[in-house]
């Protein structure tokens, strides 16, 4: 019997430790601050994007290097059926050398002192691809930023919706409780129960569902800030779903996307890449010039002779005829024009999506104030149906349409709130200012 109890009491206390586990992980709070800073640092896409401008400031390097020397090793060692003349005849007196087995080897530096403006212009074609990264970076950090908002406020919003369907369940599971006395006591009649019943399922279908999208767009939340799911375990949301001040105006919203929006300055650099990228290729078609100059050590095995030379010189390449050159050409011409008319559409897009976002803010708000005056009569009239029906003056059908006005109200006035938000954050990701909601 003490085994018994021991067994007992030692489960009793695992699942209260459970529970306390449970309870703990259920409560860890998170404001909509908190879930920003730990998407914008450890989501994996913005690692990767910085990796990407790490990449291009080495290739900037890379291009910037080609002003300097060369430096070169050459060697080779070779064995012949024959003998052959590995050191050439220097003068009538001063015959060649033979051997059958020889090796050399070279130190070489070369100088470039003329490229037609092709290291130049690489480099100035190196810094706007890193731009072009740069930017990429901004994209998708301000399209992070984005979904993380609207999921949190999404997330906002179907706790509130949670909360007005559990209080009709409630409510609803209490009304089965009364009519079934009722009409125990024969005052209504057993439809008036049968309805009763229909909304508390409909409604606890709807709790139901309401709970799956909490779970899913929880899981959303967590892989936006860079977290594994962690299935049920839901954090406690601290920000609340307000109607924060913006006033928008066209024109300076235009000209804030043009500082500030990604999309708009990777059009800007496209146009100046191909335009670089164009240079580049001109220089092709010019003259190049180099200096070069060198130490070389020969040496033969049968018979032994060796013999060091040093050399300089000047490099000249002229080009003639080049026919993939000339396509090069075309092809830069032509997609300087390309990026050119993306710039015009991006800049229309820009634009649309501005006007668009404003007409969308003055919209949701304009609805927020209807729909949080239709909530108050709505929940009026749900308490005036509940007093009249304890009192008997009302009857079933009235106080269920009461009860369903109030939860349809409460979703058209979260929903509204939600549309705010959300043109809140499409205003700003027009405008290129997302960072703020970082401040």
């Amino acid at each position: 019997m003490a085994l018994y109890r021991s067994i007992s009491l030692a489960i009793i206390l695992c699942l209260a430790a459970t529970s306390a586990q449970a309870v703990t992980a259920q409560t860890e709070t998170l404001s909509l601050k908190d879930a920003l800073a730990k998407a914008v640092v450890n989501n994996p896409l913005l690692t990767e994007g910085r990796l990407g401008v790490a990449s291009s400031e080495q290739s900037v390097v890379s291009a910037f290097g080609k002003h300097y020397p060369r430096f070169s090793l050459d060697a080779n060692l070779t064995q012949r059926q024959d003998p052959f003349p590995y050191i050439p005849a220097q003068s009538a007196k001063t015959g060649p050398h033979f051997s059958d087995s020889f090796a050399f080897y070279t130190i070489q530096m070369s100088v470039p002192i003329y490229q037609g403006g092709q290291i130049v212009n690489g480099v100035a074609l190196a810094e706007v691809r890193k731009q072009l990264q740069e930017q990429s970076l901004y994209f998708t950090r301000n399209e992070i930023i984005a979904n993380s908002v609207n999921t949190y406020n999404k997330l906002l919003q179907l706790q509130k919706l949670k909360d007005a369907s559990q209080s009709s369940v409630t409510a609803l599971e209490e009304q089965v409780k009364n009519s079934r006395l009722s009409l125990e006591l024969g005052r209504i009649a057993r439809v008036d129960l049968l309805k009763v019943d229909v909304q508390l399922a409909n409604e606890r279908q709807r709790l139901l569902s309401l709970e799956e999208s909490i779970i899913t767009l929880a899981a959303t939340l967590q892989y936006l800030m860079g977290e594994p799911p962690k299935g049920e375990v839901l954090p406690t949301l601290t920000s609340a779903l307000e109607v924060p001040p913006l006033e928008g105006d066209f024109v300076r919203a235009l000209e804030s996307a043009k500082l500030r929006r990604p999309e708009y300055l990777s059009a800007l650099a496209g146009v100046k890449e191909a335009e670089f990228s164009r240079k580049v290729t001109q220089g092709r078609f010019l003259p190049t010039v180099s200096a070069v100059a060198g130490y070389l050590d020969s040496f033969g095995f049968n018979p032994w002779y060796k013999e060091a030379n040093w050399f300089t010189g000047i490099n000249l390449s002229v080009p003639l005829f080049d026919k993939p050159l000339l396509a090069d050409r075309s092809r830069d011409r032509i997609q300087k024009e390309r990026s050119q008319a993306r710039l015009s559409a991006v800049e229309n897009q820009v634009r649309l999506d501005i006007q668009t976002a404003l007409t969308s803010l003055q919209e949701s708000k304009k609805r927020i104030e209807v729909a949080q005056g239709v909530l108050v009569q709505a929940r009026e009239s749900f308490r005036i149906e509940q007093e009249k029906y304890n009192s008997g003056a009302g009857v079933m059908v009235d106080l269920l349409l009461a009860q369903s006005a109030e939860v349809n109200a409460v979703a058209n006035y979260t929903q509204s709130l939600y549309d705010y938000n959300a043109a809140v954050v499409a205003y700003r990701r027009a405008t290129g200012t997302l960072e703020e909601y970082l401040q």
